[in-house]
């Protein structure tokens, strides 16, 4: 299946161990159509699994398209998104217009379901040109619901999206909403990424609420260093949620899980491992912490954009 996120070949393990991964594999997190163009307007066209079902996430992140351009010599930008009618589960919609020549155009696919079929319109004689190569090695993002892009407006304010752009380089979401536990068995498949330059593990929001967190991390770590020995990589803790702020039991929660990912960073480091990093996720909303969530733990676009912008320097300076 070109649309899924995980190879075929996990299909019976995951089955086994983590069914609803088999599923989650197919939402199409992350992925973008990228190309050149001449076409003053660019289409889309396509059909998912099913009708947007989350009642604190839009229908054109669940289940719809975005496009961000870029001009020869500028930054991208927002130029459209998919709006269609709830209950569809196919849609049609112009994504952008007035283009000018040479326009580099990134679609990116919906967040949370599979895609059937997709196809992009142009103008009639318009020609579509590879786009240029990235500056930057594969990020790839593991991890749970927020990696996934819950809750973003669009699929490209996801914070690897968001950073896709602002680093230029490829970035790999392998988030699975309920289940970025530290799952051993997929770090093979994580490692074997195209020209990947680093790995962010953000894992708390599912694995510790499960009890998994201090059991898994190392046994995940273990298997990454296995498959990649040298591959950069961020354990990253959950960012803050707001009734840290006045219930204690969830502040005291938080601080016991970032200490257990930074001492597993620290033992790691001491033991000779240079390419192994933390961050404390609970820093890095600054004061827009309060303000970036919409149910108290899934992000806003908000929230993922200041999360994007603190984590791009640590990411750059990995990537080297």
């Amino acid at each position: 299946n070109a649309w899924n996120r995980l190879p075929e070949a996990l299909l019976p393990v995951l089955r086994d161990k983590r069914p609803a991964l088999v599923e989650l594999a197919r939402h199409t997190a992350g992925a973008s159509l990228d190309f050149v163009t001449d076409s003053p307007e660019v289409w889309v066209r396509a059909q998912v699994d099913a009708p947007p079902y989350m009642s604190h996430m839009t229908a054109a992140a669940q289940c719809g398209c975005d496009c961000y351009v870029r001009v020869p010599g500028g930054d991208w930008a927002f130029a459209g998104v998919t709006k269609f009618p709830v209950a569809d589960r196919s849609f049609c919609c112009r994504l952008a217009e007035h283009l000018v020549p040479h326009t580099q155009v990134r679609i990116h696919l919906p967040l949370y379901i599979g895609v059937q079929s997709v196809e992009v319109g142009l103008a009639p004689g318009a020609q579509l040109q590879p786009p240029p190569a990235f500056s930057r090695r594969g990020v790839a993002f593991y991890g749970t619901s927020i990696t996934q892009g819950g809750c973003a407006s669009h699929p490209g304010m996801a914070y690897p999206a968001l950073l896709s752009r602002m680093l230029d380089a490829p970035c790999y979401n392998l988030g699975f909403s309920g289940n970025g536990v530290g799952m051993p068995d997929l770090a093979g498949a994580i490692c074997a990424l195209p020209d990947l330059g680093a790995l962010v593990v953000d894992i708390e929001a599912n694995a510790a609420p499960e009890g998994l967190l201090e059991q898994n991390l190392p046994r995940f770590l273990d298997a990454v260093r296995a498959y990649a020995p040298q591959l950069p990589v961020l354990v990253l803790s959950a960012t803050a949620r707001p009734a840290s702020l006045w219930d204690g039991t969830i502040a005291a929660e938080a601080e016991k899980n970032a200490a257990v990912q930074h001492q597993e960073v620290e033992k790691r480091r001491a033991a000779g491992d240079r390419q192994i990093f933390f961050a404390d996720g609970r820093a890095l909303l600054g004061a827009a912490g309060a303000e970036a969530t919409v149910d108290g733990s899934h992000l806003t676009d908000l929230g993922f954009y200041v999360l994007a912008q603190n984590l791009a320097p640590l990411l750059e300076k990995m990537l080297g």
